[in-house]
């Protein structure tokens, strides 16, 4: 029963953000599938480099997302921390992208020969790819993003307006 409420607590206070990240992870991953796409099947590219350009553009646009709009972070304070540890979960999970990527073309392009259905395969190997890390990349980004939030609400931060009891001086 007390895991129960620890849930609720979380979901009330993580719950919004949760489903925020969640969008802005699926934009940014249409964006990867996109260029992914582009790329791989063009023929222009190989996996492991189709499926690293892919990553990196649909990277930025979920770091702006992320930050902007479901942690609600405005300018410049902690910048740098917040990218440092986006850029070190992102990188992490991207790594298993790109690797598994790569491993599935390596093992299917022998068996398919039509570029067109292999480059649907290696989509589709990118997308799986992520769903293993995605909870706990929000949870690693939640301590990183909300972390002024849980600062800031600590009652240890909260401050009496006014020490001095009504109707006394303080002189």
């Amino acid at each position: 029963m007390e895991g129960l409420s620890v849930m609720g607590r979380w979901f009330r206070r993580s719950g919004v953000r949760f489903t925020r990240y969640t969008v802005a992870s699926l934009v940014a991953t249409g964006i990867s599938q996109l260029v992914l796409f582009a790329l791989y099947a063009s023929g222009g590219m190989d996996a492991m480099a189709a499926s690293t350009v892919a990553f990196a553009a649909g990277a930025l646009p979920h770091f702006v997302m992320i930050r902007w709009w479901a942690w609600g972070q405005r300018g410049i304070p902690r910048l740098s921390r917040q990218l440092v540890g986006y850029l070190v979960v992102t990188a992490l999970g991207g790594a298993v992208s790109v690797g598994l990527t790569t491993a599935v073309d390596w093992l299917v392009g022998p068996l398919v020969a039509d570029r067109n259905l292999r480059t649907l395969v290696l989509n589709v190997t990118y997308v799986l790819s992520g769903l293993p890390v995605f909870v706990a990349k929000f949870a690693v980004l939640d301590r990183v993003f909300g972390q002024d939030r849980y600062e800031s609400t600590s009652s240890t931060s909260v401050r009496a307006a006014n020490p001095v009891a009504p109707g006394t001086t303080s002189s």
